[in-house]
């Protein structure tokens, strides 16, 4: 065989000594699945629950009806681009307690979806749009709102003055009269009661609903804003400012005036709901973190806090407190009604006590801790809650506040009464409320810490003589301290709660499930607006003894 020959045969390659030849499978393409969460049913992903059940009885639907293959739609982009699509004449039906647009659409052509139920931020009840789906949930989808096709008689774009609006997800209702949205809050009550005090709504045992109490200011009024910024784990090259300034809503294009937004944060620098002094601290801090954001690793919030101080001769030393370009702490004077005048500034750091001045009394507490936004509400709610106390003008009276926090409504409320004593979990608190009570004078105020299992155990009060206010977080009461509640047995409860969804699980619970809930009758439930433009309420309920 000549040389040419053998440089035409090909002979297997020789392999390294030891390595023997691959026999890996191929690498398994890893399916993903829909995780179930364990969602608190009265927070606003357990309440949609229930808002898609009573959508879909109304327009006789099951869940099957409306389920979406979830298993399907997420391994398979084919099957997720026919779910993801835009959707022309959709009429929005209602409105969920989180304040956006429901509709139902018919489910994608060629699938076995038989209908979705929709999610349409800042759609409102009579619009017929067009929206882009672009997430499916098990039950539900989420969409963009692209363009209103035809108006609700509701909508009156002509009150929108923020260019944020309709991207930020800070507000829904800024095209609503504001008469319209107060109706809009005494119905989220009531379909929270409808929910989850079924029994009592079947039993006839709720009042009729109240009126929505309107904010005396219903634009700059937050006392309390946290903007914030992302940064990713690993900068590239191409790495830019980030945005500063509140989470996104999806990504519509129904407003031309509407900003681009390429992350999850809205980059916010104004905001309408906000008070001047908190804009002018947004203001300051925003130029701040343009030169030292390349000093963080990770992404922060930045805490922005109103002060008050009384202007008075000699000065009242303010505090440390935001500062402008030229290193000076920015200051805004306010004349009050009957001509005083009070001085602000913008407080940032979480740990620095801060002072609020409420009918002339003043509560002092950590920075970052909580305290209501809007201070011009107060008084209204003061004065509600202290007329409903229905006090014996002939007899002693006493008052326990639960979750009292640094006071509020124990020292608003001392001067009714014989002895308030107010009872909180946190220490702090209760220092910060001790506090309070001796800066404006109040003789007759106990605070104590109070563990969960036995709040109620170290108040020796007569217990028919005895009123108690209740103004618990989000999450609302637990079923031991209900029963506790009910075994303390006061004349009187106010209920004041900013989650009108657990506050109504609370009573269906008190009423039905304790030793002496039967003897107390539910005398109002009425809605206040403490943050206007916004789907929230804060909700009171009353109840006497029978």
């Amino acid at each position: 065989m000549s040389s040419a020959s053998l440089e035409s045969i090909s002979l297997p390659q020789k392999r390294p000594l030891g390595r023997p030849e691959s026999t890996k499978p191929p690498k398994k393409i890893k399916r993903k699945y829909n995780k179930k969460k364990n969602v608190d049913p009265t927070s606003p992903g357990g309440v949609l629950v229930f808002e898609i059940e009573h959508l879909c009885k109304e327009h006789g639907l099951s869940l099957a009806d409306i389920s979406n293959p979830m298993d399907v739609i997420l391994n398979d982009s084919s099957i997720q681009q026919k779910y993801h699509r835009i959707v022309d004449e959709v009429n929005v039906l209602s409105l969920t307690s989180n304040g956006d647009g429901i509709a139902l659409i018919d489910g994608p052509a060629e699938t076995n979806t038989k209908k979705q139920v929709a999610i349409v931020p800042f759609g409102l009840p009579g619009d017929v749009v067009s929206i882009k789906v672009f997430k499916s949930h098990p039950l539900h989808v989420e969409c963009d709102l692209l363009k209103i096709l035809s108006p609700s008689s509701m909508r009156n774009d002509s009150l929108v003055d923020c260019k944020y609006f309709g991207v930020c997800s800070g507000c829904q209702y800024q095209p609503i009269e504001y008469a319209q949205q107060l109706l809009l809050k005494r119905d989220t009550i009531i379909n929270a009661y409808k929910f989850f005090a079924p029994i009592l709504t079947a039993s006839g045992k709720l009042p009729d609903m109240g009126s929505t109490v309107p904010s005396p200011l219903q634009y700059s009024y937050r006392t309390k804003l946290t903007p914030h910024f992302e940064i990713p784990r690993r900068k590239t090259e191409d790495f830019q400012k980030p945005s500063f300034g509140f989470g996104s809503k999806g990504r519509p294009k129904f407003r031309p005036e509407i900003v681009d937004v390429n992350s999850s944060i809205v980059d916010i620098e104004e905001c309408l709901i906000g008070t001047s002094i908190i804009n002018t601290g947004l203001s300051n801090e925003r130029k701040k973190f343009e030169s030292t954001y390349n000093n963080y690793k990770r992404g922060a919030t930045i805490l922005l806090r109103e002060n008050t101080t009384p202007v008075a001769d000699p000065p009242v030393e303010t505090g440390e407190g935001s500062r402008d370009g030229t290193g000076e702490i920015s200051k805004a004077e306010v004349e009050l009604p009957d001509g005083s005048k009070q001085l602000k500034t913008c407080v940032t750091e979480p740990r620095q006590i801060v002072t609020e001045i409420i009918n002339g009394n003043k509560f002092q507490f950590s920075a970052g801790e909580f305290f209501q936004n809007n201070n011009s509400i107060l008084p209204d709610i003061i004065k509600y809650v202290q007329d409903n106390l229905m006090l014996d003008p002939n007899g002693e009276n006493y008052l326990v506040d639960a979750y009292c926090g640094s006071g509020l409504f124990s020292i608003s409320c001392a001067s009714s009464v014989k002895k308030v004593i107010g009872v909180e979990i946190s220490a702090d608190s209760v220092k910060f409320a001790t506090h309070n009570a001796e800066l404006n004078n109040i003789e007759n105020c106990e605070f104590i810490t109070g563990k969960a299992e036995k709040i109620f155990a170290d108040i020796q009060l007569p217990r028919d003589q005895t009123s108690i206010i209740l103004d618990p977080p989000r999450k609302g009461c637990d079923d031991v301290f209900l029963t506790q509640l009910s075994e303390f047995k006061p004349k009187k409860i106010i209920y004041i709660s900013c989650n009108v969804h657990s506050q109504a699980r609370d009573l269906e619970y008190f009423i039905n499930n304790t030793s002496n809930g039967f003897q107390y009758r539910i005398d109002s439930i009425r809605g206040f607006d403490f943050f206007p433009q916004t789907h929230h309420v804060e909700g009171v309920a009353v109840l006497s003894l029978i």
